[in-house]
């Protein structure tokens, strides 16, 4: 997966599940928050099969057509509503759009740690699904990129620091393997298989030795920070 994608996380709903909207008065924008924020109600409190466009609007007090207006279907709004809960949630204490250090990958992992335990049904909920074989496009692409956020521009970083030029494919394969990882470790952990107290612990352990797998030679603060958190783990 190019760079230039990840980086761009929380610009909007994105050209393949929705157009890009303004609003330009408060009604307008209360509107749409009204939906966001029913979106993500009944995501954790029913599920995400449960989120269709009748329901929202059902729920959010917002007409069939008013709701269209906002968003051009059902996948534009659940990949909307996720990406700016968990960008507003993760972002609001930093002044970058990324890692770009180990220590700030650290940083965003213990941070994605504290909201999911906050949001622990809306996580649960969402965790399991990203696996699903009949998820959506549109929103796998949406969970699987905001997975990368947590490691993006920092994959980048390492790659030319340790001259690793991986092909596109290469690329997109290590990429997918690091979501697959955070996701496995946080539905374990919601799911009681693995020790729910150390998630930020497995979480950073695991995505980290997932990156370190793929470089001819990994560095040395890189194999540093994985032996220290190999000792931590009970």
């Amino acid at each position: 997966m190019p760079a230039s994608k990840s980086s761009k996380i929380a610009d909007g709903a994105g050209q393949s599940i929705g157009k890009l909207r303004t609003y330009n008065s408060r009604s307008m924008s209360e509107r749409r928050t009204s939906i966001i924020d029913a979106t993500l109600a009944i995501i954790e409190e029913e599920g995400l099969s449960n989120v269709t466009i009748r329901n929202v609007s059902k729920r959010a007090g917002v007409a069939l057509r008013t709701l269209y207006l906002y968003f051009d279907n059902r996948e534009a709004m659940i990949s909307v509503a996720i990406k700016e809960f968990l960008h507003q949630s993760l972002e609001t204490s930093s002044g970058v759009s990324g890692p770009t250090t180990i220590s700030e990958v650290i940083d965003r992992l213990d941070r994605l740690s504290e909201v999911i335990k906050t949001k622990r049904a809306y996580s649960a909920a969402l965790a399991p699904i990203y696996f699903s074989a009949n998820l959506d496009t549109g929103i796998y692409e949406t969970l699987k990129d905001i997975a990368l956020s947590h490691v993006f521009p920092f994959l980048d970083n390492i790659f030319s620091s340790t001259k690793f030029r991986p092909s596109p494919q290469m690329k997109e394969f290590i990429c997918a393997q690091i979501a697959n990882i955070e996701y496995a470790v946080i539905s374990d952990c919601l799911a009681g298989r693995l020790p729910e107290d150390h998630l930020a612990l497995f979480l950073k352990f695991s995505v980290l030795s997932c990156i370190s797998g793929f470089l001819p030679k990994i560095p040395k603060d890189l194999a540093e920070s994985i032996r220290d958190l190999q000792r931590a783990i009970p």
